[in-house]
């Protein structure tokens, strides 16, 4: 019996340490989503019809021309904005941070500014990767955390079966393919069309791992981190940082109905990386209260919230594994995803709440980020209750479904890159008559043209316009009327000369555009002097006659 007996004690098994994803796998989604956004944009470039020039965008171009135009005040070296694009007077104020500091950068580095537009973009969608990717890590268990990204990023809703069936009613609502039209509800719309968009969900995010930190054991360091975060974020969408705040109070709120109360050194510390924002955030709302031009601005933004059933319908197959997800964060009491439980709930009570900004669409941003990151967990569970074989088929069909619409916006900037609409190209007339105006201008010039060339002189030239954005020129449509009620045939020299001195406008930019709209001929005008043609656009300076 003793010879059965071991010689000596075997040592101890270890247990299996838990496998570890490294950054490898963000690493290479984030490259390669980086590389295929760029794909349309090359394309656009190489394959611009003759006599054009690629303007640079797809999405959304008129506002990304407005950014454009930011950046370029940046690069001359301003960090205050002043609106180019109408002719009330007015002084600089600090807002558009972002592309003002763009603009610096791309002046520093000696590139140009649409090229610098694109090297955020992508850097953005880099940031937005792994800032997902680090909120997964805080709250995830590791199985869940390569789905939950790629159904971040790419989750979409079913916009494209709206469109198909011609955008129905429902419940005398009209149904939207919102997720086919408005970036800040996927994050691959994001990357692909607007670099602040992306920004700012990297910097919420990044705020509320902080906050998370802050929680579990308050730092200066960390509170002055997330303070930074927050303060990034006001710089880009204020409006933001009071939803994460919502966010966090709700969460509190959570945890102590479960029995987990916060200490009261983490509530100051809390409050104190909340605090670092607020004098930019004070700034922000006293400009938009009290300069009467940027009041005026403000009020004409159109952001209301979309109708709730083409809401639903748009955040798609998410949306539905992401309210499975939530009840199993209920049911569970999960303190690691009760955060992302009541995101989603209080952005829709907002959403749908007036306020006096008129920005209810705005609180939407990064809200993908909870749907999909829920969604992940919902379809975890289903999988893990089907036999192995089955549910791992059930997620390859699932996840790619999900991901349908982000596929499609790919498609669409495909199909712009062939041409096909005009309205990405400027015609080479206009392109060689702005390029001339942007080294031949002097400061406080203000151009009369129309809408379309009005757009991208203050871009292109850095010439300010007395009509030329929806949003940004006050009184857009009225301006539109007066300006094409003067320049008619029978406008006498001393109504346009008023008209001229009235608004500081010291050039005429003319081409095929003005002349179709309005048929005026100012070569027939002695108090139009023309300074610069080429073909079919000429710029003309003001001369008032004796």
């Amino acid at each position: 019996m003793a010879a059965a007996l071991p010689l000596s004690r075997p040592a101890p098994q270890e247990a299996p340490r838990p496998r570890r994803l490294g950054v490898g796998f963000p690493l290479a989604f984030a490259a390669i989503l980086a590389t295929v956004s760029l794909v349309p944009y090359v394309l656009a470039y190489v394959m611009t019809p003759p006599g054009h020039h690629f303007a640079g965008f797809f999405f959304i171009a008129d506002d990304a021309t407005t950014y454009l135009a930011k950046m370029r005040q940046g690069a001359d070296g301003s960090w205050l904005w002043s609106d180019p694009y109408t002719s009330e007077p007015h002084g600089g104020v600090f807002l558009f941070g972002f592309y003002l500091l763009l603009g610096h950068l791309a002046a520093l580095a000696h590139i140009p500014l649409v090229a610098a537009y694109h090297v955020a973009r992508i850097s953005g969608g880099l940031a937005l990767v792994f800032a997902v990717d680090r909120l997964g890590r805080r709250i995830l268990r590791p199985e869940l955390r390569r789905l939950a990204l790629v159904i971040v990023v790419l989750g979409s809703g079913f916009g494209f079966l709206v469109q198909l069936a011609g955008n129905p009613g429902v419940f005398g609502q009209r149904l939207e393919a919102l997720d086919l039209h408005l970036p800040e509800i996927t994050g691959w719309y994001s990357i692909l069309a607007i670099p602040h968009f992306a920004w700012a969900t990297a910097f919420i995010l990044l705020s509320l791992v902080g906050l998370l930190a802050i929680a579990e054991h308050p730092r200066v360091q960390v509170v002055i981190g997330t303070g930074a975060s927050l303060l990034a974020l006001s710089a880009i969408h204020p409006q933001m940082v009071a939803v994460i705040l919502g966010i966090w109070c709700m969460y509190r709120l959570v945890l102590a109905a479960w029995g987990r109360r916060p200490s009261l050194r983490s509530l100051i510390a809390e409050a104190g990386a909340f605090a670092l924002a607020v004098p930019l955030l004070a700034y922000n709302a006293w400009i938009l209260l009290n300069d009467p031009t940027i009041a005026s601005w403000a009020q004409q933004w159109r952001h209301q919230a979309p109708n709730l059933p083409s809401l639903v319908v748009s955040l798609g197959l998410p949306l539905i594994g992401a309210a499975y997800g939530a009840w199993l964060t209920w049911r569970r009491r999960d303190t690691n995803l009760a955060l992302l439980m009541v995101w989603l709930p209080l952005v829709l009570v907002l959403l749908y709440l007036p306020n006096l900004a008129n920005i209810q669409r705005r609180l939407l941003d990064a809200v993908y980020v909870p749907i999909g990151i829920l969604a992940a967990v919902g379809l975890h569970e289903v999988v893990t209750h089907l036999p192995r074989r089955r549910g791992r088929m059930l997620q390859r069909v699932l996840v790619p479904v999900a991901c349908l619409s982000s596929g499609l916006v790919l498609a669409i900037a495909l199909r712009f890159a062939t041409g096909a609409f005009p309205e990405a190209y400027i015609d080479d007339g206009r392109w060689q008559a702005m390029s001339w105006l942007a080294t031949n201008h002097t400061a406080g010039d203000r151009a009369l043209s129309s809408p379309g060339s009005g757009l991208f002189l203050p871009a292109w030239s850095g010439v300010s316009v007395y009509v030329g954005h929806y949003s940004e020129t006050v009184d857009y449509f009225k301006k539109i009327a007066t300006a094409n009620g003067i320049l008619s045939a029978g406008s006498s020299a001393l109504a346009v000369e008023s008209f001229v001195r009235d608004n500081r406008i010291t050039l005429l930019f003319w081409g095929s555009l003005e002349t179709q709209a309005t048929g005026y001929q100012p070569d027939a005008k002695a108090y139009w002097r023309p300074i610069f043609r080429n073909g079919s656009v000429a710029i003309y300076r003001f001369q008032a006659q004796p």
